[in-house]
C-alpha cells in the first residue's frame, strides 16, 4: 500500500492488484469503510479478468488524510477520486463503487465525465431519500468510541449484521478478522461522522444523472435493507446506458458466493465500453 498527494494536496493511501499495463479499474469504498473492504481475493479475481485494480481509502477513513473541521461534500471527494487518477497518470479509469462509494461514483461521472470509461454501481441510490436503513446509519454515529481492539470489533460486527444477506450466510470470521485490520491500521470513528455529515450535505443528483452517457452496470441485492431497491431503479430509468440486475437474497454486502455473476457483469460491461 502506498501514499500519494493529489493534484489538490489531498494525501490518498492506495493498493493495485495485477499487470499494470491492463485497463485500470477503480473501486471506490463505501461510508467509514476502509479500501481493506474490497476483498483482496475479490480484487486478484477481477485482475485475472485483465484488469489493473485499484482501491484506497477515501478521505477521513484509514490512512488517507484526515479532515477534522469536515465541511466537504460527496463531489470533494469525487474530485478526490480524479485527483488519485490524476497522481497516478491515469486519463480514465472502469469505476465501480458500492453504497456511498457508488454515489461518490455518480459524482465522479457527473463532474469528471471524461475520465469515466464504464460505471458499475452497486446497491448504491441517486439521493438520501431511498436510505431504507437510516437507523443503521444513526446508529453508526452513535455508538460509544471503543475502549480497545476487542470492542471495537464488537462495535463493528453489530454494524454489519444490518447489511446481511438473507440468502446467504454472513462471513462473520472475515468480517472479525477485518474489524481488527481497521483498528491497527486507524481507528479514528469521528471520520464516519465527518462522512455522514458529506453525504447528508449533498444535493440530489437525479436532475443531472441523464447526461452520464458511458455504460452502467446496476446491482442491488432484494434483501438490502439499508438502502431500498427503489433507488438502483430510479438509477437505471435515469441512465440511458444502463442495465440493471437484482440479486434475489443479497443485502448491503458482496456474498462471495455471488462473486462469479457480480465480476463477469463488471468485465461485460467494461466490454461494452470498449465496443
Amino acid at each position: 500500500m502506498t501514499t500519494v498527494i493529489t493534484p489538490t494536496g489531498v494525501s490518498l493511501n492506495y493498493d493495485t492488484f495485477g499487470d499494470p499495463g491492463n485497463p485500470p479499474l477503480l473501486l471506490i469504498q463505501g461510508l467509514g469503510a476502509h479500501m481493506l473492504g474490497w476483498r483482496a481475493d475479490f480484487c486478484r479475481q477481477l485482475a485475472d479478468e485483465g484488469f489493473h485494480v485499484l482501491r484506497f481509502d477515501n478521505r477521513d477513513v484509514g490512512l488517507s488524510q484526515k479532515f477534522p473541521s469536515g465541511g466537504y461534500t460527496l463531489a470533494d471527494m469525487a474530485d478526490d477520486t480524479a485527483g488519485l487518477l490524476t497522481a497516478l497518470d491515469t486519463p480514465a479509469a472502469h469505476i465501480v463503487g458500492q453504497s456511498l462509494g457508488g454515489m461518490i461514483a455518480q459524482q465522479f461521472a457527473l463532474d469528471h465525465p471524461a475520465r469515466v470509461l464504464t460505471l458499475a454501481l452497486v446497491y448504491t441510490a441517486p439521493s438520501t431519500d431511498f436510505l431504507a436503513g437510516r437507523d443503521v446509519i444513526d446508529e453508526r454515529t452513535q455508538y460509544p468510541r471503543a475502549r480497545d481492539r476487542d470492542e471495537a470489533i464488537a462495535q463493528y460486527l453489530d454494524n454489519e449484521a444490518g447489511c446481511a444477506s438473507p440468502g446467504y450466510p454472513q462471513d462473520t470470521a472475515w468480517l472479525r478478522e477485518l474489524g481488527g485490520q481497521m483498528y491497527d491500521r486507524d481507528y479514528d470513528p469521528d471520520g464516519i461522522l465527518r462522512q455522514v455529515a458529506a453525504l447528508y450535505n449533498s444535493p440530489d443528483r437525479t436532475p443531472r444523472l441523464h447526461s452520464i452517457t458511458v455504460p452502467t452496470t446496476i446491482l442491488h441485492g432484494d434483501g438490502d435493507a439499508l438502502i431500498d431497491l427503489d433507488g438502483s431503479k430510479t438509477l437505471h430509468e435515469l441512465i440511458a446506458d444502463s442495465e440493471l440486475t437484482v440479486y434475489p437474497g443479497m443485502g448491503h454486502e458482496l456474498p462471495p458466493q455471488l462473486w462469479p455473476q457480480i465480476i463477469t457483469q463488471i468485465r461485460d460491461n467494461t466490454a461494452r465500453g470498449s465496443s
